[in-house]
């Protein structure tokens, strides 16, 4: 399977890899490269699994229903969707009230194609963008 890795800074990609193998063992390793980043003085080291769902315009391509099949694919009127495992490797971030705000990650998921790269890289960016929103 291939697998996505970014690592992500301040809503900016740092690091972008596409790897092949086994996702638990590609996020176990991950986290453990993470740790090279890690301030434990500064922030919490936290590792969290999202389902992200991603919509696509019909009509599918059969390549893309291939694809997206593996992934429970169902349809929504016009659009299709399917939702794929996202995890979070958060290695510096901060409390802000009741909101654990992240500033440095990396996000490892499957990588289907380049269009469901190009948004799990939108939202890695959008999550590590938090202080530019907020100003």
């Amino acid at each position: 399977m291939k697998i996505l890795i970014l690592r992500v800074e301040n809503g900016e990609v740092k690091e972008k890899s596409v790897v092949e193998g086994d996702m638990h063992s590609v996020l176990k390793n991950t986290v453990v490269k993470a740790l090279d980043y890690w301030d434990p003085t500064k922030s919490d080291l936290v590792v969290m699994r999202h389902s992200h769902e991603i919509q696509v315009q019909l009509p599918l391509t059969k390549e893309q229903y291939e694809l997206y099949s593996r992934f429970n694919l169902r349809r929504l009127g016009d659009r299709a969707a399917f939702t794929i495992p996202l995890y979070i490797v958060s290695y510096e971030n901060e409390w802000r009230g009741e909101e654990l705000v992240d500033t440095k990650i990396f996000v490892v998921s499957p990588y289907i194609d380049e269009r469901v790269e190009e948004e799990v890289t939108r939202l890695a960016m959008t999550i590590t963008s938090y202080e530019s929103e907020e100003e």
